[in-house]
This record gives structure tokens, sequence and C-alpha cells, in this order.
């Protein structure tokens, strides 16, 4: 079964985006989550290592140099964390919706 991995196919999906760029380009993103995958580390790496950063700091180092393979422990963890929390509010706000106290038809208030 194949791996679904949502910042890859963003990444696949946004390089038209990204490359055909001719003034401006935004990233609207939680950097942490994004930096599970090496491809959008190192762009955003790169962002901030040429100026163009702006927003709350970015949770590594963007001085040391990461292989592929390498992702920091915290990071990971910390990203999972949020995703966890994530979930239990998606969970949370689609639970409300169903359990909508139903209408007595009394229309009188």
């Amino acid at each position: 079964m194949a791996r679904f991995s949502y910042a890859t196919e963003c990444a696949k999906l946004g390089t038209v985006a990204i490359t055909r760029a001719k003034a401006l380009l935004v990233v609207v993103g939680d950097p942490a989550t994004l930096s599970i995958d090496p491809l959008w580390r190192k762009f955003l790496t790169l962002i901030h290592r040429n100026g163009g950063w702006t927003g709350d700091e970015i949770p590594w180092d963007p001085e040391h140099e990461i292989e592929d393979d390498q992702l920091e422990e915290a990071t990971r963890i910390g990203v999972l964390e949020n995703m966890r929390r994530l979930a239990e509010r998606v969970e949370a706000l689609t639970l409300d919706a169903v359990f909508v106290e139903p209408d007595d038809g009394d229309d009188d208030i």
C-alpha cells in the first residue's frame, strides 16, 4: 500500500507555483509540519538564509545542514503532537455538528 504524504504531495503540486513566481511567492503553513519533508525543509531553510522569512521563527537551526534521512526527534514528536491535537479538535467539531439538539417545533421563543 502506498503511503500518502501531504507535505510531499503539496511539494509536487506546488512546484509550478514556486518555479513560475515572477515577483513574490507567499507560502502559508506550519514550518514544523512542512519541515518533516526534506524538500520543504531545504526550501524553507533557503528562504530563511536569504532573508525572505517572516513570521514565527523556524524550529530548527537553519545553519545546520541535514541529510534527507535525518530529522530531529524533537521536531518529529512536536509535529505529531500538533497533529494529534488538530485531529481531536476536528473530531470535536464534527461531533458537535452531528449532535445538534432536535427542533421541538415550538416557534414561540
